[in-house]
């Protein structure tokens, strides 16, 4: 049978534009929502109320997505961004709007989250962790391009949906250390003779002060190496590389890297490849709410869930009979060890494991009678460990989630079996950004 070409009704509209579309509610991340071929229209920067212009950038089957071309009814609400790359750059998505005004939106779109997919109401929030909203990022990962005409190596973050970077000069919502080597960073690294062989490079702030880590992509040579030892002594650096097969160096400063939790005393040692909280304020904050939540008495033997290197299980561990850690990443499990012995902790355990296993419970550190757990999973959420969860029948659970979607799906779950929700808030980890983070308190009815 002959058959013929259709044209695709979602291709055709890419590129279109439109004239006055009226914003009428925003998502969880803050973009605007408007409608557009019977479905939702999701514009970044548009604020409610607002009447735009928008090239349409995609249409997909269920939704679209717009590019604002011309605001022609601006909102009272908007602000002048305080970045000059605000418009370039793929970061931040919210400057547009106060800070208070993010965060009133971020509470409005977790409840709603609540409303549509865990089927819950919260009456109200608890309140915000919230901290500075500029000069607080303690980490930031820089992308690297070589541009072959220009014979000049690019050094910033990404343009919004695409692998183009911008000429990135600063950058306030990072710590004012690590702003400032931006620009002598891009220099040092146009005068390697190795430029175009690069990858990216990352910044850390850490007790024992910067930290850089360069990924290249073939052997740096000795000139280069040199010229990163002036620059590490003028800056007073501990800079490291890495190179194709993982293998980490540290050309200068301090290969011990650690911060500390000072409210309980805590000294934790990370790898510059390690996964940190990026908001050093907020991070110790969200620690003091979660054991606040947990109700931790000396009798409690505490599950710590996606514990990594035990940034929460150590403080718990102070105020309890024992806690144990689970981490799917080995050297995660290690560093979590090798820091509870650093802080002469020794009812705190470490164990790795799988937890989207369907057998969680037979192995031997799950068959402990843990009475209360705390998960931080990542973006994916924890839906195949809450059959686990249930299992072991806690009287309190605290989930730190960094997605309110797969949060909100996996309270559904813990309401349907006999818990009651009774704390849900905000966690302003990531002020200027539609990231949000949140934490949520089960009760066991």
């Amino acid at each position: 049978m002959a058959q013929f070409f259709k044209a695709s009704r979602t291709n055709n509209a890419k590129n279109r534009i439109l004239k006055n579309v009226q914003v009428g509610n925003l998502d969880h991340q803050g973009r605007g929502i408007a409608s557009f071929d019977n479905k939702p229209l999701f514009i970044d920067g548009a604020l409610i109320g607002e009447l735009l212009d928008i090239q349409i950038l995609e249409s997909k089957k269920r939704y679209s997505t717009g590019l604002i071309k011309k605001i022609n009814k601006v909102s009272e609400l908007r602000v002048e961004a305080s970045c000059p790359h605000y418009y370039e750059c793929g970061g931040c998505h919210l400057q547009h709007v106060s800070h208070q005004q993010q965060i009133e939106i971020k509470s409005a779109g977790l409840i709603s989250l609540f409303k549509r997919f865990a089927k819950q109401s919260p009456q109200q929030l608890a309140e915000p962790i919230v901290d500075k909203a500029w000069c607080y990022r303690r980490s930031a990962r820089f992308g690297l391009q070589y541009d072959k005409k220009l014979k000049q190596l690019k050094m910033g973050f990404r343009r919004p949906q695409s692998n183009d970077l911008i000429t990135q000069k600063v950058c306030p919502v990072l710590l004012p250390e690590l702003e400032c080597l931006i620009l002598p960073l891009k220099s040092l690294l146009n005068s390697f003779k190795s430029k175009m062989d690069l990858g990216h490079i990352e910044l850390i702030f850490s007790d024992q002060g910067v930290v850089v880590l360069l990924r290249h992509l073939k052997a740096l040579p000795e000139s280069d190496r040199q010229l990163i030892e002036q620059f590490s002594e003028l800056h007073q650096l501990n800079f490291f590389t890495q190179d194709s097969t993982s293998t980490l160096v540290c050309l200068s400063g301090s290969e011990q890297l650690s911060y500390r939790l000072p409210e309980w005393d805590c000294s934790y040692t990370f790898s510059p490849t390690d996964f940190l909280q990026v908001n050093s304020k907020v991070n110790q904050k969200m620690v003091a709410q979660a054991l606040n939540w947990l109700a931790l008495s000396q009798g409690d033997i505490v599950l710590d869930l996606f514990c990594g290197l035990g940034n929460f299980t150590l403080p718990i561990a102070k105020k309890v009979a024992s806690a144990v850690g689970v981490e799917g990443i080995q050297k995660m499990v290690d560093r979590a060890t090798a820091n509870a012995a650093l802080n002469h902790i020794n009812n705190a355990t470490f164990y790795q494991a799988d937890l989207s296993a369907v057998d969680l419970g037979k192995q031997h550190w799950a068959m402990q009678k843990f009475n209360k757990i705390l998960l931080d999973p990542a973006r994916a959420g924890a839906l195949d460990c809450i059959p686990f969860i249930l299992s072991l029948k806690p009287s309190h659970i605290v989930y730190v989630s960094c997605d309110p979607v797969t949060l909100a799906r996996d309270s559904g779950l813990l309401l349907e079996k006999g818990y009651k929700l009774d704390k849900l808030g905000l966690l302003d980890m990531f002020p200027q950004t539609g990231h949000m983070e949140s934490m949520a308190l089960f009760i066991r009815c």
